[in-house]
């Protein structure tokens, strides 16, 4: 039995901590610093971290090894099965930790993602219920596919070609979806939210932002209103206790649908257009479904394979942060209690020496229904995403609407089919051009 792990050089440790982890919290960890994201992304050459963790690999012939991250001697973890160790005994033995549970305390400290014990146990129930995550198709999926539709065609009348244009879109859909339509034009709720991911972002953070009453202001009245179909309504109508907090699970629903969903929906437009192939069986697979029904558009696998794809590809989380809460086995080796632990979806995605399909578009590999434990875009084991079904139904609720009405071809950033796909892809910079259906060949 292995006694312990190989632990990073000092001057390894210096290189990942400059070169990887100062780009990866300057660009912002809750919310982007556009400066940042365009400064790194245009300069850096492995903006990833997959050519550094391949030679360490390689270096110190290991798949898990200790390395100074910050201040703390943490575990990187690149096995597959200690990967999927981790994240199945979350949050019991595995707490989230790092960067994110601390700044999460700024705007949600009693959201479920940093809660341990019968407060988690208690909140996930809550979030599972409400976002639906056991069910084939959430109750509200028709009324949500009609907010997609209406609000693709609002868009559309002046333009939805920047990534600006689909920020608005996905602020207005977030807040009919969680709030109704009572809040379509509240753009200071949002607001105060992404305040507060600003502050969080910051390594000097406040203990209690001064945006935090006003914005909880808001969403207690929202949930007072509990406008029909939303889930604000659905969330009174679900169990829940004391425990529960409901008000503080709210932000990262907003979050996730306002920020990482348009995010992934966009990089997934990108890809499908960019490749022609995939967009001609897309066009095909629509064809065959009628997507005014959701139920239709739950069908439409490919698609759904595509924006798995991009999150894959491109994860809006590249690095997941845990803590052990007592000592684990991995691999043979006891992890003693108190350590930080870092898995890097950004590498473990695209790791060429154990995965297949690291740098290409596939989305032929989700329609297998294959489980891959590398592969944590959306979370994995006991802390899955519990929105997972609702995030993927809306990104093609609005990817079907977007293909159904118009031709776009990908003008920046570049994206060759013909060569491997690139580590990142700034979606800030992303620009489409739209053209009438009857132009397709």
């Amino acid at each position: 039995m292995k006694r312990t792990f190989p632990t990073l050089s000092i001057y390894d440790a210096l290189v990942y901590n400059l070169g990887h982890l100062v780009p990866y919290l300057t660009q912002g960890v809750f919310t982007e610093r556009r400066l940042w994201v365009h400064f790194w992304l245009r300069l850096h050459p492995d903006p990833g971290a997959v050519r550094f963790f391949t030679r360490m690999r390689r270096k110190y012939r290991s798949a898990c090894f200790w390395l100074r991250v910050g201040t703390r001697k943490s575990l990187v973890v690149l096995d597959r099965e200690a990967v999927a160790r981790v994240l199945e005994l979350s949050p019991d033995i595995y707490k989230a930790g790092g960067f994110k549970r601390e700044g999460m305390r700024v705007f949600m400290p009693n959201a479920v993602t940093i809660s341990r014990g019968e407060a988690w146990r208690d909140r996930r129930r809550f979030n599972e219920a409400v976002l639906e995550l056991h069910r084939s198709r959430h109750r509200y999926a028709g009324r949500f596919l009609s907010v997609v539709q209406d609000e693709v065609e609002r868009a559309s009348r002046p333009s939805l070609l920047t990534w600006d244009d689909f920020e608005r879109l996905f602020e207005t859909i977030t807040r009919r979806i969680v709030f109704g339509d009572i809040a379509r034009d509240d753009t200071e709720v949002l607001a105060l939210l992404k305040r507060m991911m600003q502050q969080a972002n910051s390594p000097i953070r406040p203990r209690r932002s001064r945006y935090f009453a006003p914005f909880y202001a808001r969403v207690r009245a929202y949930l007072d209103a509990a406008e029909p179909c939303s889930l604000a309504a659905l969330s009174r109508l679900v169990p829940s206790t004391e425990l529960t907090e409901i008000e503080e699970q709210i932000p990262h629903w907003l979050f996730a649908m306002w920020q990482t969903l348009g995010i992934n929906t966009v990089r997934a437009l990108a890809l499908i257009v960019a490749h022609r192939g995939v967009e001609g069986e897309l066009r095909r697979e629509m064809a065959r479904q009628d997507l005014s029904r959701a139920e239709g558009v739950d069908r439409l696998s490919l698609l759904g394979a595509c924006v798995q794809e991009a999150m894959r590809l491109f994860p809006t989380t590249p690095l997941l942060f845990r803590e052990t809460t007592a000592p684990d086995v991995l691999m043979g080796v006891t992890v003693p209690a108190r350590s930080p632990v870092l898995i890097p979806n950004s590498f473990n995605h695209r790791d060429r020496e154990r995965v297949a399909i690291a740098d290409t578009f596939s989305p032929a590999f989700w329609l297998k229904g294959e489980r891959e434990p590398l592969f944590n875009h959306l979370g994995g084991g006991a802390q899955i995403c519990a929105g997972k079904d609702l995030l993927l139904f809306l990104a093609r609720a609005t990817l079907a609407t977007l293909l159904s009405r118009r031709r776009y071809t990908l003008v920046r950033p570049a994206l060759d089919p013909a060569r491997p796909i690139p580590h990142a892809f700034n979606y800030l910079l992303a620009r489409f051009e739209a053209s009438p259906l009857d132009t397709i060949e």
